[in-house]
């Protein structure tokens, strides 16, 4: 193990890696997401939704990373880890089919521009203007204010109602 500042405890080089590790992530993350907003310079509507989108997507993956790094350096194995995260995330998958057709769903409005925040579309029976848009859930305000919560997994047709 290397010796940084001629210091002989153990302990003291497994927190400087612990922080430099940290800090590699961190300066990653930065380097990536600047090169998003480069490439995603243009930010409207979907495009800033698809950027922060990936965003999240990256730091999540990279802390993760990061911290199998870390736990591996510290002498913990990570295998019955990532295994029983492969387990525990088969489980949830189960568990969890609805969440995913929302986030499935709302990926692909998003992505191919069915509607954006401040539209005014019909949803089945429902009319509204689109207050808020995620890849869970849809959000519109009716003609009086009050706000319908539509899961994107429920969104079977919409209706784009033309601007007067």
């Amino acid at each position: 193990m290397l010796n940084i500042l001629g210091a002989p405890n153990f302990y003291f080089n497994k927190i400087f890696f612990v922080a430099g590790t940290l800090i590699a992530t961190f300066i990653i993350s930065s380097l990536i997401k600047k090169s998003l907003d480069l490439v995603f310079m243009e930010g409207k509507g979907r495009i800033r939704t698809v950027r922060s989108l990936l965003k999240s997507i990256i730091d999540v993956v990279l802390l993760l990373v990061a911290v199998l790094i870390i736990l591996s350096n510290l002498g913990i194995d990570i295998i019955p880890i990532l295994t029983g995260a492969g387990i525990l995330g088969l489980a949830f998958s189960f568990g969890a089919q609805s969440l995913l057709k929302d986030l499935i769903a709302g990926f692909f409005i998003i992505i191919e521009n069915q509607f954006n925040i401040g539209d005014k579309i019909h949803i089945g029976k429902l009319e509204g203007e689109v207050s808020k848009m995620t890849l869970r859930i849809t959000v519109l305000r009716d003609k009086n204010g009050n706000l319908i919560y539509i899961p994107n997994s429920q969104i079977t047709t919409v209706v784009k109602i033309k601007s007067s």
